[in-house]
């Protein structure tokens, strides 16, 4: 048998060198293997996911204050201290514990998170009395919880690329002290890949972030609501593409979210690479919520859902319980989160919607107001190419 082997290896060998274009040929295969770090063969798909981790208190109460009513800083201070404790009843440690099994389960090459808040509290406060010190003590840490859980599990995923949003800083009152304190609130999103594949398999570089020109201004806390993105560009098992996460703002502004659409659009989406753009786009294919943004992104990207879906848009509900959690007869009512992609590379296999449910008796009996989102996608080779900054 060992001769046999040899002797098919040197007739292989002669083949090739007999020929000044099947030599080159293998040469390049080499290199290309170099490149690409690794074996570029290997499984022929992308797994992906994007999960809302929702912060778990109605904000919309705060933002919608008038800062000219006479009553104004008693109703902040009501309506701030009500969310926060109605975000620490929500649980964040139980509600990411069961994101984390969801993730365990799937083991996506790449995911996505929106709503990764990060939540600090100085106490005593000073924004009472007009001061600015910022808070700095971490009562909850989304993307850390989220991590932790992951590690626990044995899961070997890292943060690629992030984007920091609004930065927020209100007085609540202490209902243990009595006294006032400092709450701040940071949003973000954030990239994570998987780091225990096989050489060659999936490899990073380039990460970017961005914020939207067009934003929304809440006069009631004086300051912008920050809206962006975060990308990077991968390099997976012998293709190369773009990987974007974005949040637009909400669908009471529609106007603006096409505006936002058109940014994300002209922005990390134009390049001549395959891109695959997920997240929470607040905007309905049905405009079952009034807006029509999703009409903008969907002219230049495809839908993993509504490609695998075509005879009923109607499915696929990813957004609807209740701001507490607590209501079981609180259904989703709209589709607002997606997988898009772009490029020949690309054809989705399966795309699924997860009801993050918590099967408990008590609130909170999900883990996020959102679904979240799932697609594989089978490869094809030829998806590198020149691409704009």
């Amino acid at each position: 048998m060992k001769h046999l082997l040899f002797f098919a290896a040197r007739r292989s060998m002669a083949s090739v060198l007999s020929s000044p274009i099947r030599f080159l040929a293998c040469i390049l295969a080499a290199s290309a293997t170099s490149i690409f770090g690794g074996d570029i063969g290997g499984k022929r798909s992308f797994d992906t996911m994007a999960i809302n981790l929702y912060i778990g208190g109605g904000m919309e109460r705060i933002v919608a204050l008038d800062p000219t009513a006479p009553d104004y800083f008693s109703n902040l201070l009501a309506s701030t201290t009500a969310v926060y404790y109605e975000i620490v009843a929500s649980q964040p440690h139980l509600r990411l514990q069961r994101v984390a099994n969801e993730i365990a389960a799937r083991m996506p090459d790449m995911f996505s998170v929106e709503e990764a808040s990060l939540i600090r509290v100085q106490s005593p406060g000073d924004r009472v009395l007009g001061g600015s010190i910022p808070a700095t003590n971490v009562v909850f840490d989304y993307l850390q919880l989220l991590q932790d859980a992951l590690d626990a599990r044995g899961l070997h995923y890292t943060i690629v690329a992030s984007s920091t949003e609004w930065d927020a800083e209100v007085p609540i009152l202490n209902l243990q002290s009595g006294s006032f304190d400092d709450i701040r609130q940071t949003d973000r999103e954030a990239i994570l890949a998987r780091t225990d594949l096989p050489p060659g398999h999936l490899r990073v570089a380039h990460p970017r972030s961005g914020h939207f020109t067009n934003i929304v201004y809440f006069p009631s806390l004086g300051l912008p609501f920050t809206r962006g993105w975060c990308s990077v560009d991968v390099f997976v098992r012998g293709m190369v593409f773009r990987y974007i996460c974005s949040h637009l703002e909400q669908e009471t502004v529609p106007k603006l979210q096409v505006l936002q659409a058109n940014e994300l659009l002209d922005g990390p989406c134009m390049t001549s690479l395959p891109i695959v753009v997920v997240g929470d786009f607040n905007s309905d294919p049905l405009h079952r919520d009034g807006s029509v943004a999703y009409d903008t992104l969907a002219a230049s990207l495809n839908d993993a859902w509504g490609v695998l879906h075509p005879s009923n848009p109607g499915v696929g509900l990813t957004w609807g319980h209740d701001e507490w959690l607590a209501d079981p007869d609180s259904l989703f009512d709209r589709r607002i989160d997606f997988v898009f992609y772009r490029g020949k590379s690309f054809t989705p296999v399966t795309a699924d919607v997860i009801d993050l449910s918590l099967n408990r008796l008590g609130p909170p009996l999900w883990a996020s107001d959102h679904a979240a989102v799932a697609a594989h996608f089978r490869l094809q080779n030829g998806g590198s190419g020149r691409h704009h900054q």
